[in-house]
């Protein structure tokens, strides 16, 4: 099996944790978000799967979402099983018509508990209903009431985020607010979120 992580910090170090955790379950192949011009014209059948890191960028600054246009167009025209985290999760949202804004108090650098909503794939081995603790870093959300409009199905919740995980109806794409691959802060350390990576390959290999 092979992922492309497509590396949305602007400091390319800090996709370190993402490449680390897919590197349990999956090969891959690294991209630059300003390096993804050259798979624009192309069909994505040598991967198994995408990942969208997360990123120091602002999803409610336009002058921050016009640097990654050529993302949003591989969104927009891929059909490979995608996953999204935090910045790449609001990037799938946005691409499909969901609103953004920021949050009133930012979560910085914590776990929190997320609520599972909804059963599927992602999910896989736990209950509807649970409460994971996952990693949280984030200033800004999706709209809860904008997730319709846009063909995203609400899979996540928590006390900070209305909108944690999302599922598109149409195409095999994930997104997810929370650091699913950060499972140790300071001296807490919770495995969920490599459970939740795992599914996700699990399903883009099927």
């Amino acid at each position: 099996m092979k992922t492309l992580i497509i590396n949305n910090y602007f400091d390319a170090e800090k996709s370190s944790k993402v490449v680390e955790a897919i590197a349990k379950f999956s090969g891959y192949k690294i991209l630059r978000y300003n390096e993804v011009f050259e798979i624009l014209t192309k069909t994505l059948t040598d991967v198994d799967a995408v990942i969208l890191t997360g990123s120091e960028a602002r999803i409610v600054k336009k002058e921050h979402v016009k640097m990654f246009n050529n993302i949003i167009k591989i969104i927009k025209n891929c059909n490979t099983p995608m996953l999204g985290i935090c910045f790449g999760h609001q990037l799938i949202c946005l691409s499909f018509g969901a609103e953004v804004a920021s949050l009133k108090a930012p979560v910085k650098n914590r776990f929190e508990k997320v609520k599972i909503l909804k059963l599927n794939e992602l999910f896989k081995g736990f209950k509807e209903g649970d409460s994971l603790w996952l990693a949280e870093y984030h200033n800004d959300y999706v709209k809860r009431d904008s997730l319709k409009k846009a063909d995203l199905e609400l899979l996540a919740e928590s006390q900070s985020c209305e909108v944690e995980a999302v599922k598109h109806r149409k195409k095999p794409f994930y997104g997810i607010q929370f650091h699913a691959e950060k499972i140790t802060i300071e001296n807490e350390t919770h495995l969920e979120g490599l459970k939740i990576l795992k599914n996700f390959l699990d399903y883009a290999h099927k």
